[in-house]
């Protein structure tokens, strides 16, 4: 158990970071998001993902599970029978298993493990509790395809919010749960209530604090029970029987704290749990995989935790 501050200083964090700001600017995470055109936003940011490098001698194929739309990238040679699970972000209104093609690409390649990433149905065209419903029915179509594998769970952003959420109902359910989850700057405070106030300063390129509410509403709609741990996940009373967890963040995004409570209550209820804090990066910056030397030293330490998690001795 344990929390780490990294900084990052290479030229490469430093242009991506810049990139992302402007890509950013104008598609803010707030006040009148419910009267945005995600259509056409949904279409200019998977045109944008069609840039980013896939590795090459992995391949990538379209699967249904159980009527759920996912991709799945396999290595050229499978080192282990573990499955890593991917959940897209996109604020839970915009997103695919397409625009993760790269990262996932990366992930399959360098832990030579299958990478199954699935899309789930968008808010504020289909609200809560429809995309953690999708991620359920992909999660156990893969189970009952995969017996004997053990899963990682993993998501940035929306997708780290929905691996949190999807782990809470297969344990209220008595479902299979993943070996390990990988939560990449998630919320978890849809409430939006813990204190932000500390913050030195907040990046709120992406998301700031004022946007939550509006997330929250925009996603479950005004009348949703925010008492409800599937919508807010800190309502949630059972954290002891989470699987080992590691999560990341940017040190000045908004949703640090969120991540930082998700640690405070894990290690509490004693849960093998890991924090890694990013300087100088940005929300979700994770996805990056090979694009700097920082998020290539995170992904692959993610991947040596997972893998341990998994205990897949004959993966090197």
């Amino acid at each position: 158990m344990s929390i780490e501050i990294r900084e990052a200083t290479s030229k490469e964090m430093e242009k991506n970071r810049k990139v992302v700001g402007f890509a950013t600017g104008g598609v803010m995470f707030g006040e009148g998001m419910e009267k945005t055109n995600w259509k056409l936003v949904r279409t200019m940011c998977n045109i944008g993902y069609t840039f980013m490098p896939k590795e090459k001698d992995v391949k990538v194929k379209k699967i249904d599970l159980d009527g759920i739309s996912a991709e799945i990238s396999a290595p050229k040679e499978l080192l282990g029978t573990g499955i890593i699970m991917y959940i897209h972000g996109g604020g839970l209104v915009s997103g695919s298993a397409r625009a993760t093609r790269g990262y996932c690409s990366m992930l399959a390649k360098y832990s030579g493990m299958r990478v199954v990433s699935i899309d789930y149905r968008l808010a504020p065209e289909s609200k809560y509790p429809a995309a953690v419903d999708d991620c359920e029915k992909a999660y156990l179509a893969l189970k009952e395809q995969y017996p004997d594998a053990k899963i990682c769970l993993t998501g940035e952003s929306a997708g780290a919010y929905l691996t949190i959420t999807l782990t809470i109902r297969l344990i209220e359910n008595g479902g299979p749960l993943p070996c390990c989850i990988i939560p990449h700057s998630t919320v978890c405070d849809m409430e939006a209530v813990l204190d932000r106030s500390w913050y030195e300063i907040i990046d709120g390129t992406i998301t700031s604090p004022s946007a939550i509410p509006y997330i929250a509403k925009v996603y479950a709609g005004e009348e949703a029970d925010i008492m409800n741990p599937e919508i807010d996940n800190k309502k949630y009373t059972h954290y002891d029987r989470f699987p080992p967890t590691f999560l990341t963040c940017d040190y000045n995004e908004t949703l640090r704290a969120d991540s930082e409570w998700m640690y405070h209550t894990l290690e509490e209820a004693g849960i093998d749990v890991t924090l890694v804090i990013m300087k100088n990066t940005f929300h979700a910056c994770s996805t990056l995989g090979t694009g700097s030397p920082e998020t290539m030293k995170l992904m692959q330490d993610n991947i040596t935790w997972m893998k341990r998690m998994m205990g897949n001795s004959n993966v090197q």
